[in-house]
């Protein structure tokens, strides 16, 4: 369970908010994040249901991300 180190900012595959990794959770990793509200959130998920997060790079037109959920962020 090497893929993620504490303070990694990693998103769901399937689409999420920013979530930040608080550790390891058993089999699992522990995350955090802020939601719309401003509400601190927190849950587990196994390592193959995440993916760290790469911003996307700055160019002259915006790419859009068509498997992106528009709600998050």
């Amino acid at each position: 369970m090497s893929e993620f180190q504490i303070g990694t900012v990693v998103r769901l595959k399937s689409g999420s908010p920013k979530m930040t990794v608080k550790g390891a959770d058993g089999d699992a990793w522990a995350v955090q994040w802020i939601d719309r509200n401003g509400k601190l959130q927190g849950d587990s998920f196994h390592a193959d249901m995440l993916d760290i997060f790469v911003p996307a790079q700055r160019d002259d037109a915006p790419r859009r991300d068509r498997n992106r959920d528009p709600r998050f962020r």
